[in-house]
């Protein structure tokens, strides 16, 4: 290698390392969704915080107490637990031949079977099952398996227990054939993975990558059902003549099955109004740019930095009629991170507007560090991961121009095709699907709506501000 190329590569590694360390703070995700710290290497997921780097990670199936718990077998491993086998197994001649390789993952699945995409203990998570997928086809070797810190393990973002993704972002150091491609990777992890999470693209990136710090933007939807819109003192008589208590009912007092059955058909037939749709896009668009969002998450305090948050845009899509008759409005929001349960709650707080329920000014009230406001995060079956973005990477791509950009957007391409394919008639039509089982949109009306807006929001001094500014306040 020439002196150059070994200058250049000192280059790409120290702007590597610098992008990481200037990276805009996106630890923090709403999948709520999306909704909490990613983790890298498993430091912070683990009792390996403590410095005990040599123990398997607890939500691993390399735990048999975890595979105990899920009636999971893995031969191999289960030999060496009832020590029928040495403890150090040497490496296969075709291991040896086996080179590793830093590789990035784009992943979509449904979240509803799982306790969330980070790897915990007592829990069967996306993470455990993609990191034994990895196992089963190799990609791992046995001495890795049960460490995400050994094979460089990062993830773009978190989501929470039953929200979905279809970018989700992944690295990690695999060890492949010397001749395997990265389509045959494809392949072989999908033959290995449950129904619900597919792998969508494999591409090589560069050693230093990190998909959490260098992810520079990230693109949420949420799915509203239009029934929300309906007016409160429609949905009061509504459930009033299905013999339903709404009034001083529970935060956790579900409406039972037979209660949401006698309710579905009359919320199937509602249809949001241009008028809704106006108010929605002024709610929605309020949002937008640098504000303080300590009113929509928890355990963020008015006076820390970090409740500063950069929406880019947020808008609606054209209204859905699926197959059941219900009618859904995709939002769509672009920012660069959020923080815990923030769009759900920017979700909720927007519905409330569009129904009339609360002025459109306490939104931009609710931006006041001097204000504390308590909003409740809408459902989460409503919220995916929709993409992911790698704009800051893909610029410096000249340094390596034997990489791939990471960009999934090529509408001409077959990932952006498996991509909207997985969205729109996997993700999208399940939660639609989730919806006509369980109801939950329909039960949140009734455990959540019904409350007494005007103390819980303080509405009679917004209504004095709005008065004083000579705007009408909803009642």
């Amino acid at each position: 290698m020439g002196r150059n190329n070994r200058l250049s590569e000192k280059k790409r590694r120290k702007l590597d390392r610098n992008l990481s360390a200037s990276a805009q703070d996106v630890d923090q995700c709403d999948g709520s969704g999306g909704d909490e710290p990613s983790t890298i290497d498993g430091r912070k997921m683990t009792s390996r915080g403590e410095g005990k780097d040599n123990e398997i990670h607890p939500g691993s199936f390399a735990n048999p107490s975890q595979r105990k718990m899920f009636g999971l077998e893995i031969p191999e491993l289960d030999a060496l637990d009832k020590k029928e086998a040495p403890k150090e197994l040497g490496k296969t001649e075709e291991e040896e031949k086996r080179v590793k390789r830093k590789v990035a993952f784009l992943l979509a699945y449904l979240g509803t079977n799982y306790g969330g995409f980070q790897m915990n203990p007592d829990q069967r998570t996306l993470q455990a099952e993609f990191e034994l997928a990895l196992f089963r086809c190799k990609l791992l070797s046995q001495s890795n398996f049960g460490y995400p810190y050994k094979y460089g393990w990062s993830t773009s973002g978190r989501t929470d227990k039953g929200v979905h993704a279809c970018a989700q972002v992944c690295s990690a150091k695999i060890e492949i054939r010397p001749n395997q491609t990265m389509s045959e990777v494809l392949e072989e992890l999908n033959q290995s993975l449950p129904n619900d999470i597919r792998v969508l693209d494999v591409k090589r990136v560069s050693k230093p990558f990190c998909a959490k710090t260098q992810r520079d933007r990230v693109r949420y939807q949420y799915m509203i059902p239009s029934f929300l819109f309906q007016d409160t003192s429609v949905l009061s008589e509504m459930f009033e003549k299905a013999g339903i208590r709404v009034k001083n009912r529970e935060p956790n007092d579900w409406l039972s099955r037979e209660e949401i059955a006698s309710l579905q058909p009359q919320m199937k037939t509602f249809r949001a109004s241009s008028q809704h749709l106006d108010l929605l896009k002024q709610a929605l668009k309020t949002y937008e740019g640098t504000h303080s969002f300590h009113n929509f998450t928890k355990g963020v305090k008015n006076d820390e930095a970090r409740a500063n948050r950069y929406i880019i845009s947020f808008r609606i899509e054209d209204p859905m009629v699926f197959e059941n008759g219900t009618e859904w409005i995709p939002t769509q929001v672009l920012g660069q991170s959020f923080l815990l349960h923030q769009i759900r709650k920017m979700i909720l707080m927007a519905v409330e507007v569009t129904r009339g329920a609360v002025p459109l000014s306490l939104i931009e009230r609710a931006f006041s560090r001097d204000v504390d406001i308590r909003v409740h995060p809408a459902p989460a079956q409503g919220l995916y991961l929709d993409m992911s973005f790698y704009g800051g990477y893909n610029k410096r791509k000249h340094l390596n121009p034997d990489l791939p950009d990471l960009d999934w957007t090529n509408e001409d391409s077959d990932v952006y095709r498996r991509w909207k394919q997985f969205r729109n008639e996997v993700l999208m039509k399940h939660v639609v699907e989730e919806e006509g089982r369980e109801g939950n949109f329909v039960s949140f009306l009734a455990c959540h709506q019904f409350g007494d807006n005007r103390k819980y929001y303080d509405l009679d001094n917004i209504k004095d501000n709005d008065q004083e500014h000579g705007t009408e306040a909803y009642t």
